[in-house]
């Protein structure tokens, strides 16, 4: 026991030591050096060095050598290897934008090192992608390159740090739009690295790192939950609504028992603290782009525990106060039917209720429409393209359609719809990629999809005349986002909810140390006027939100007020 003891305590404190050779100031001089040379020097971005290996042999070397030092051997290490000559890329880039680069801080450097590090950013050739964009002919961001390690140690952590910021801060199209700067992010984070002893702490700077990048795409994939926020939560699944959380849905029936909780419930204090003041404890651990999507991920952290229980008080139904303890539930990160707490949604409408999702069995899927009266639901998640001439053939006579983005569909076929919705085509959107032979710098394209769908409908004299409603919340995100764009379009279209997600782009990932990923939005997507959708998302034309007796009634307020506003179409 005692050898183990000081087994512990030996790589501790070696830990420690070999984190501390170094000051702040110097490792953010070589985490911004190091970067820059992985992705600009011919040699280093062509993989034709073990990129890793040069920073750990610095970062462990027993001379104490300057940083200056350090860099000078870096170059001298790039320089010396061999590297290809790699043929001018032709640039289908209808403009290029420096928003996200900078490379001032060269400026800084020692006058010879600074030189050298200047002269490959002035006139870049040659420059590889073995660690970004290894696929031939794909315009996204790809790690898949890069080194996974076994062993735990400081330098190994700190090369992490190194890698994951150094990827945001070449390849995320959206960095300019962060509230802290990214080299800010990088001064912050060097001295919480530094400190990284055990496994849990590895894990909780890095969930801290990946929110910094405030992208509703952010996760972690493998997730490192259960150690950093606790494994239990709610035995119940819940929505928030005015600052405070309705229970929607049971997930432990005896733990709901003993506490006395129904479905219904209302609960304004967690261990003595408000909901809003509890939903700040963990939410530093996870990523969103605006304050809705923080409340939507709140089943991610508002009951997180390693405690087995908790102190709620709320109100029920009748309007008594309560307050109880209640025991919490083991989760399963990964596997999740239940965690946006959405009831089962029910129309009421003219002092009448309807059922306006049904599951089709034989399909596996919700019925794409619901028409009432003189007009018509769609779900678009569940909406496929072949049927879509028969539909709108349907119902080309109704006086309004609803369209529902608060699900998700990818499917980019569905964009024939729009040759029914508008008389003309219409350019929807722009689009910013990587240009990975000179890192950091975007390029504007005038499409999102590909060249083909540019334009969304067609020219068509006998376009649908009635109302066009869209339903939109923090649940609409990324392509369901996309479709809003386009949906925009449409003539006299309203739209009728709260705050999308703010998240368009395609996922990408970034490969850490251990095999993980990070994942973050790839590409920048914008409106033709160049105007940003990302943490902005679309606005409302009409703000309706749930509220805490929607929710308990189950009533869809959002598709109520849409079909109220056709109702008021003359």
């Amino acid at each position: 026991m005692k050898f183990l003891i000081f087994l512990s305590l030996f790589i501790t404190s070696t830990l420690y030591a070999q984190s501390n050779r170094f000051s702040d100031r110097d490792l953010f001089d070589l985490a911004k050096v190091w970067g820059f040379i992985k992705y600009y020097h011919p040699a280093a971005s062509q993989g034709k060095i073990d990129w890793d290996d040069a920073l750990l042999k610095s970062l462990c070397n027993p001379n104490k050598s300057s940083t200056d030092e350090i860099i000078t051997s870096w170059l001298d290490q790039a320089d010396q290897s061999s590297s290809d000559q790699i043929a001018v890329r032709k640039s289908e880039c209808d403009s290029i934008t420096l928003r996200n680069y900078d490379d001032s801080w060269i400026n800084k450097l020692n006058p010879a090192n600074r030189k050298r590090l200047l002269d490959l950013t002035a006139q870049p050739k040659n420059v590889g992608s073995f660690y970004s964009n290894p696929v031939e002919n794909s315009i996204r961001f790809n790690s898949t390159n890069e080194k996974t390690y076994t062993q735990f140690s400081a330098d190994i952590k700190m090369l992490e740090l190194f890698r994951i910021w150094n990827a945001i801060e070449y390849f995320y199209p959206y960095k300019y739009l962060l509230d802290e700067k990214w080299d800010h992010v990088l001064q912050k984070y060097i001295p919480l690295f530094k400190k990284i002893k055990t496994e849990t702490d590895y894990k909780s700077a890095v969930m801290q790192l990946a929110a910094e990048i405030q992208d509703s795409h952010v996760e972690i994939k493998k997730t490192l939950q259960y150690d950093v926020v606790g494994k239990f939560s709610a035995p119940f699944i819940f929505q928030i609504a005015d600052g405070k959380v309705v229970i929607t849905g049971i997930k432990d029936e005896a733990k709901m028992m003993n506490a006395n909780l129904e479905v219904g419930d209302l609960i304004t204090k967690i261990n003595g603290k408000s909901v809003l003041e509890s939903l700040n404890i963990n939410s530093k651990y996870f990523a969103y782009s605006n304050e809705a999507v923080k409340l939507r991920e709140a089943y991610s952290y508002l009951f997180s525990s390693n405690d087995p229980n908790s102190v709620i008080e709320g109100v029920k139904k009748n309007g008594k106060a309560f307050k109880t303890v209640m025991e919490r539930t083991e989760r399963i990160f990964q596997n999740e039917w239940d965690k946006d707490g959405i009831p089962n949604y029910q129309l009421f409408y003219k002092n009448k209720t309807y059922t306006y999702l049904t599951y089709n069995e034989k399909e596996s899927r919700l019925n794409p429409t619901y028409p009432l009266d003189d007009k018509v639901y769609f779900e678009f998640a569940s909406l496929k393209a072949t049927e879509i001439p028969s539909l709108m053939e349907k119902y080309q006579n109704t006086k309004g359609m609803v369209f529902d983005l608060r699900g998700y569909n990818n499917d980019g076929s569905l964009i024939k719809i729009f040759d029914y919705l508008l008389s003309k085509p219409e350019h929807f959107g722009i689009m910013t990629q990587a240009d990975f032979s000179q890192p950091g710098k975007f390029c504007f394209v005038d499409n999102i999809i590909d060249k083909t769908y540019k334009f969304a409908g067609k020219n068509n004299p006998n376009a649908y005349k009635g109302q066009i409603v869209v339903l939109i919340n923090e649940y609409t995100q990324s392509a369901a986002e996309l479709w809003a764009m386009i949906f925009k379009k449409v003539p006299n279209v309203i739209f009728v909810g709260s705050q999308t997600a703010g998240a368009d782009g395609n996922k990408t990932s970034i490969k850490m140390t251990d095999g993980n990923e990070i994942i973050f939005s790839g590409l920048g997507i914008y409106y033709p006027n160049g105007d940003e959708t990302q943490r902005i998302g679309i606005q409302p034309d009409i703000v309706v939100r749930p509220t805490v007796e929607s929710i308990r009634n189950n009533q869809d307020l959002l598709l109520l007020k849409a079909f109220e506003l056709i109702d008021q179409k003359k």
